[in-house]
């Protein structure tokens, strides 16, 4: 226990320091961490601001430096342009996974722990000069005993400790921010690390990863010019995977060979197909599609897809209307693609739907005056996300993630040729998925099954009545209501309690006026009874009364 808290500590300070040393110093004086610091580091420590494309970059260099946990922050970050200026958003883009590697003779001694025998006695050859270094595994070569050629992905030691700790600290910065900032509790800052937090435990759970890699085979095993690796388990466990090795280049070097345009042309339409079938058919998609880990092998006209640490999912649902906004973009349907989002999110009550809709119109129409040029779908899904998260409307996390993974595909596609149009690219399968949509028998099982639901929901009917009923006769029944309703409710009781005491107040006056009429009546004079008692209590009370009618109407609650 003590040792993770000194650990924990030890980390702040270096997260802290790197803070420091890329000039956000400041950063942590504001949100109350500066005591953190050693000496040294606060006399350093610049407060100053930069510039904003100057910032963007060092912003860039200080999450790479701190590690994984950090760098995915950046790239969830990196499609949040209604949080950040474009300037960073850019940089955030460029956010790059690659560490030194770790020493051969502690990846041999990982690969022992993990098996329980040393490395010779699992593979017949095992490459000790590392393939690729990212900062959660690093790649080897390896054969087995079968004689396969294989890759051995081996997580970083201690790298689990390091990023556990790191999100937890990400936590305690998140509610500070929270605490101190009304538009970070306004971008749910804290639920935004949670998302991150869950993403990562995944991404370091290589079983996980397993078996989303045997997911995506199984969508393109009837289709010859996508190959996914084959995983084996029995050389597999948590912390190490072993896959099929697999031949090819990265789509970003493809300028290194001779490729005509026709070729390039089938592999960005390759590209689209698969992932307009996995977003959009299957559900489950390759959640970080950057082009190392996607590859073409010109012998046999492949595309290889590996590294399945990230995946998307999509329920029949969010497919149904991620399709319908899709389509609303290329036909240029302005009221598609608001009733895609509202369908597809939580909206708030008191949105303003009419500026919400002109606001979708308006990057409707940029869309349209730039198809000529060139359109890109995934900045306009990113715009139109950004243009929802303005008006407080919550879309799932799933289509986020969508949104990163359509703008990182249609950036390889402009890499492979700068004149290929994504949109164009995918209008012809997306006018399948909306033919398939209105097959009459598809139409009838959803029919069917709405039914089924609507018939399920009208049987419980009966039964939910009689719950409520139960709880409020009990006293447990209880209601949900938000910060703004109870506002509400609480400015009308006030105005309800003035009101009442005002009455009282006039009623108590006339009851005094009431007994000076009557000792005026009986001869008791005194000072009080010498006063025209009568008039004076009759304009008071007239006053009163027209004072109480004045403050009813201006309520507007007469």
């Amino acid at each position: 226990m003590l040792t993770d808290r000194l650990r924990r500590l030890n980390r702040y300070r270096e997260i802290a320091s790197s803070f420091v040393k890329y000039g956000f110093g400041y950063v942590l004086e504001e949100v109350g961490l500066f005591h953190v610091l050693s000496l040294k580091d606060r006399i350093a420590a610049d407060v100053k601001n930069g510039n904003t494309k100057e910032a963007g970059y060092r912003i860039r260099c200080m999450l790479e430096e701190l590690g994984p946990a950090f760098i995915k922050l950046g790239q969830l970050l990196s499609i949040r342009s209604d949080m950040l200026p474009e300037e960073i958003v850019k940089e955030l883009e460029l956010l790059q996974d690659q560490v030194p590697p770790v020493p051969v003779d502690e990846i041999k001694e990982k690969l022992h722990h993990e098996f329980g025998r040393p490395v010779e006695e699992v593979f017949t050859y095992f490459n000790e000069d590392y393939v690729a270094a990212a900062s959660i595994g690093q790649v080897h070569e390896a054969v087995l005993s079968t004689g396969e050629s294989v890759m051995v992905k081996v997580q970083r030691p201690g790298i689990k400790h390091t990023v556990h700790t790191d999100l937890e600290i990400l936590r305690d910065i998140a509610r500070l921010i929270e605490q101190r900032y009304d538009w970070a509790q306004y971008y749910n800052i804290t639920d935004m690390v949670e998302e991150l937090s869950e993403s990562i435990r995944r991404e370091l759970d290589y079983t996980e990863e397993a078996r989303n890699t045997d997911i995506v085979q199984m969508q393109f095993e009837d289709c010859e010019s996508i190959k996914v690796p084959v995983i084996f388990p029995e050389y597999s466990t948590p912390q190490i995977l072993t896959m099929e090795k697999v031949e090819g280049i990265k789509l970003n070097e493809l300028n290194t060979i001779v490729i005509d345009y026709e070729e390039k042309r089938r592999i960005a339409d390759l590209l689209v197909s698969a992932f307009i079938t996995q977003i959009l058919k299957e559900g489950f998609f390759h959640g970080d599609p950057h082009p190392g880990n996607i590859l073409y092998n010109p012998e046999n006209q492949q595309l290889i897809f590996i590294d399945f640490g990230q995946v998307g999912r999509l329920s029949a649902g969010l497919r149904y209307d991620s399709a319908s906004m899709m389509m609303g973009i290329m036909q240029e349907d302005t009221h598609q693609i608001v009733r895609s989002i509202f369908r597809m999110a939580y909206v708030p009550s008191d949105i303003d739907e009419q500026h919400f809709y002109d606001r979708v119109d308006g990057i409707r129409k940029k869309v349209e005056r730039s198809s000529k040029e060139g359109l890109s779908l995934g900045l306009t899904v990113k715009e139109l996300f950004a243009a929802a998260q303005e008006h407080r409307i919550i879309l799932p996390k799933e289509m986020t993630m969508m949104g990163k993974a359509l703008i990182t595909i249609e950036g390889i596609i402009s890499e492979i040729d700068p004149g290929l149009d994504m949109i164009e690219l995918a209008k012809p399968y997306g006018e399948q998925i909306m033919r398939e949509r209105y097959d009459p028998i598809k139409m009838g099982k959803r029919l069917w099954n709405k039914a089924e639901d609507l018939s399920d929901t009208v049987t419980n009917i009966p039964k939910q009545v009689e719950n409520v009923l139960n709880q409020a006769s009990k006293g447990d029944l209880k209601f949900e209501i938000s910060l703004s309703e109870i506002n509400r409710i609480l400015h009308k009781f006030d105005r309800i309690s003035n009101q009442v005491s005002f009455s009282l107040t006039l009623l108590a006056f006339s009851i005094v006026v009431l007994g000076l009429i009557v000792g005026a009546t009986f001869g008791n004079n005194t000072i009080l009874t010498s006063v025209p008692a009568i008039e004076v209590g009759f304009i008071i009370a007239f006053g009163m009364f027209l004072w109480i009618i004045y403050s009813i109407l201006k309520s507007g609650r007469f």
